[in-house]
């Protein structure tokens, strides 16, 4: 494994530390590509860059997220307290990071770390019926009330309460024409309402990604929208500047199917019967972040009231999303 021509210059002392858990595919991914450097150092943890990828290393306060590595509060407190950002860091085996600080050196051991992989289950997913909470869900969020990071207040919007002169009735529109292109097949609509989530809100991962985030989990366990949404995604993605670094790698993470814990969880408990458990995790989500755990939420709630309105199209052998798309009923109030 090559190492930087720098990477014996630092003082003998190091500090060393254990790694937790670690994503299932990470290991494989740190033998490729071994030479990064500290990208972001935030509350929870940090952000590293491996060349174009981030990994996570921090807290699972806001979830086990994909190429994540996770420890304790301690022990994220005194790496935050050892790093700078741009400091090197060199995975010296795949499961040994070294943070190459020059008076500090921190060793980040992974070599008894528990490996974790969340996937949502689509092959439990055949129809809309299927989804057995999707009142539970929405009955939650307007009593969780709290807005969303976009100004969209629970209780207009699940009752259809804008006007075009509100503040929010730009960002009710867009998810709508998204979500009907979507789910109509209109790919040439696709594009312009996409741009309006992508970057949108400030932070690490602006409200309006979360929200994407929420569209993309829906997708992959139904498998309902158009596929250009994936692919018009991922090309807006890798070449325009329009989101922050970490959002766009949650983001290019959920295009492969890798989400959160959290997320993970919420979506497999729809179509699972056990509604006190729905409602457990859909309240651990909700919870997350500022505002993050929210916009995933409203996302998620979108993309299900569109398939109620378009729950026609979806049967056992019918796939929208795939070889069959039909034309939309009119729209109905929930």
């Amino acid at each position: 494994m090559r190492r930087s021509s720098d990477f014996c210059k630092a003082s003998l002392y190091t500090s060393c530390l254990m790694g937790e858990e670690i994503h299932a595919q990470l290991t494989a991914f740190l033998s490729r590509r071994p030479i990064g450097r500290v990208h972001s150092i935030f509350e929870n943890g940090i952000n590293l860059a491996m060349e174009d990828e981030l990994i996570f290393v921090g807290t699972t306060k806001n979830g086990r997220v994909p190429f994540g590595i996770h420890m304790g509060q301690e022990s994220v407190r005194r790496l935050r307290f050892y790093v700078r950002c741009n400091d090197e860091v060199v995975a010296r085996t795949p499961d040994m990071l070294q943070f190459c600080h020059p008076q500090y050196p921190v060793t980040l051991d992974l070599s008894r770390a528990t490996s974790f992989h969340y996937e949502i289950r689509a092959y439990h997913y055949s129809s809309f019926l299927d989804l057995f909470h999707v009142d539970t869900l929405m009955a939650t969020c307007l009593t969780w009330g709290v807005p969303t990071g976009l100004d969209v207040e629970w209780n207009r919007f699940l009752a259809n309460d804008y006007r075009p002169d509100d503040r929010q009735y730009a960002t009710i529109q867009h998810a709508e024409q998204l979500l009907d292109a979507l789910l109509s097949g209109e790919v040439r609509a696709i594009a312009a309402p996409l741009r309006y989530f992508l970057g949108r809100g400030p932070g690490l991962t602006p409200s309006g990604d979360d929200f994407l985030i929420g569209l993309l989990a829906v997708h992959r366990l139904t498998g309902a929208f158009h596929p250009a949404f994936l692919t018009i995604l991922r090309h807006i993605l890798e070449t325009e500047a329009i989101t922050t670094d970490v959002s766009k790698a949650y983001l290019l993470h959920a295009l492969d199917g890798r989400f959160s814990d959290k997320v993970t969880r919420v979506l497999n408990a729809m179509v699972m019967r056990n509604v006190s458990y729905f409602q457990t995790r859909l309240l651990l989500l909700l919870q997350t972040g500022h505002s993050s755990g929210i916009d995933t939420v409203f996302g998620i709630a979108n993309a299900i009231m569109a398939l109620r309105r378009y729950k026609h199209v979806r049967t056992s052998c019918d796939c929208i999303g795939g070889q069959r798309h039909f034309a939309a009923t009119p729209r109905s109030n929930l």
